[in-house]
């Protein structure tokens, strides 16, 4: 009896936020190209990397993925789904190769890997040179880590990494290339950019189809989900502000992400009336949004250092 030709393993790292007709593109581009393969797909639990909700359940997220041919989910709960996209590109990837993934497959805006397999290993053998332009940048200017890091990249390789999938493709990469992980890393070009406003053809990018959400409109021409309300972070500001009111900075700084004065910052800005307030009071050249978001859920979530 002849034995099965053994199944080639996909690994896909995602929020589905919400899933779309790009993730199918994706998805039959693998079929198509690996016809005798089984897709992993490791997905953000309930929360996203922007320290919001994610727009409808772990469940029904992976039934649709299951229809349109993911076959195994691994969960990336909120210590992992809500970090920057160094540690939560690192953390998903370590995941998926402990279900011995051969490859890991990515949208991105550059659409060359050879660029990504470069800067990877240029980081890789120049890491302290790295880390020494990035405290440098760090200090000079106030600039944010993402931005500080950037720098530093485009200094050691002469490329430049700006755009966000573009960004999680050079961490998963990286990931890759560190933990000298035996896995192929390939990428595809997007259909539409990641923040894009604009919907191109039958195709539009989740935070376009949040905000269709949020907005009451229709998606169905761009995704096959079926989503009346999504669940907004706003709402919990209430809760968030009792816990700040009350709580003294030391104990404040005992919760992940609070570092470097921000439990003084969160203190010095309570008292603005909303969630999106309170958030821009934060923001400034050396905190991005994101890093502020994320840490108010941190504290929200009671994780601790």
């Amino acid at each position: 009896m002849k034995n099965k030709e053994k199944k080639i393993k996909i690994g896909i790292v995602v929020e589905y936020n919400p899933f779309h007709n790009g993730h199918i593109h994706q998805l039959n581009f693998i079929k198509n190209k690996f016809p005798n393969s089984k897709i992993y797909v490791a997905m953000s639990h309930k929360f996203s990397q922007r320290g919001e909700y994610i727009c409808t359940s772990w469940n029904k997220r992976k039934r649709i993925a299951k229809k349109y041919g993911v076959d195994s989910f691994v969960k990336l709960r909120s210590n992992i789904s809500t970090q920057a996209a160094h540690i939560f590109a690192n953390e998903a990837v370590k995941l998926l190769n402990k279900r011995k993934v051969d490859y890991l497959v990515f949208g991105s805006e550059t659409d060359d890997i050879t660029v990504f397999l470069k800067i990877a290993y240029i980081l890789k053998h120049k890491k302290d040179q790295y880390d020494s332009l990035v405290k440098k940048f760090l200090k000079k200017g106030g600039n944010s880590f993402p931005k500080a890091s950037n720098l530093a990249v485009s200094e050691l390789t002469n490329f430049s990494i700006t755009t966000p999938n573009d960004i999680l493709g050079i961490e998963y990469v990286k990931s890759i290339v560190n933990n000298n992980f035996n896995i192929k890393p390939i990428c595809i070009k997007r259909t539409v950019g990641f923040h894009s406003d604009i919907t191109n053809q039958n195709f539009a990018s989740a935070t376009k189809l949040r905000q269709m959400i949020e907005n009451g409109e229709d998606i169905s021409d761009f995704s096959p989900m079926k989503i009346k309300k999504i669940k907004k972070i706003d709402e919990t500001y209430e809760k968030f502000q009792r816990f700040i009111r009350k709580s003294s900075p030391m104990k404040i700084k005992k919760y992940k992400l609070v570092e470097e004065g921000i439990e003084n910052l969160f203190k010095k800005n309570i008292e603005h009336k909303s969630y999106s307030e309170f958030i821009d009071s934060c923001v400034s050249k050396r905190y991005t949004r994101n890093r502020i978001k994320r840490t108010y859920l941190s504290i929200l979530l009671k994780e601790k250092k």
